[in-house]
């Protein structure tokens, strides 16, 4: 890819990331005005805004990936599954999309689902290792440690003084149900 193809494209993507964060609707014209950059410009990378969010959500995928990656190979698996779930609420809570992608087996794009599936096997990975470890309960499986957290967020969105602290509690109230009794 060409340096400025790429410049445009990442430019694109952090605007696009200010306005998902922000809560406001996802125009491919109000990402072209807002990234300075021509509305074709936007369109030869991203043809609608699904796709355009699509992207947004594999960027969260490799993010939420690589700490799942990480947090089985620690040696305290109990912090480390909670330091993931902790990263993983808050990229729900941010961004629908995501959440989205994450609870949608068919994905919106063929690289979605692939990322799908390789966060499925990486948080597989890790609840196995917490399994081992005595930190974790062997009847869980990674899609069900996924959709809980999705439901989790849910509830923290629509708390009335939604913010960390709600976040905080209701992940303590999941990890309950998680750690072995």
């Amino acid at each position: 890819m060409r340096k400025d193809v790429a410049r445009n494209r990442g430019l694109i993507l952090r605007v696009a990331r200010s306005m998902v964060d922000e809560g406001a609707p996802l125009q491919l014209n109000a990402v072209a005005r807002a990234a300075e950059v021509g509305v074709g410009t936007v369109y030869r990378h991203f043809r609608t805004p699904e796709a355009l969010l699509a992207a947004l959500a594999e960027e969260q995928f490799e993010a939420l990936i690589g700490r799942a990656r990480k947090a089985a190979d620690t040696r305290d698996v109990r912090a480390s599954l909670r330091e993931f779930l902790e990263e993983a609420l808050a990229a729900y809570v941010a961004d629908d999309a995501f959440a989205a992608e994450v609870i949608s087996p068919g994905g919106t794009t063929e690289r979605a689902r692939g990322l799908r599936e390789e966060l499925l096997e990486e948080v597989r990975r890790l609840l196995a290792a917490a399994v081992g470890a005595g930190a974790a309960r062997p009847e869980l499986g990674p899609a069900d440690l996924l959709l809980l957290l999705c439901g989790t967020a849910y509830a923290v969105k629509h708390h009335p003084r939604a913010g960390p602290a709600v976040a905080t509690r209701y992940l303590d109230a999941l990890l309950e149900g998680v750690f072995p009794r």
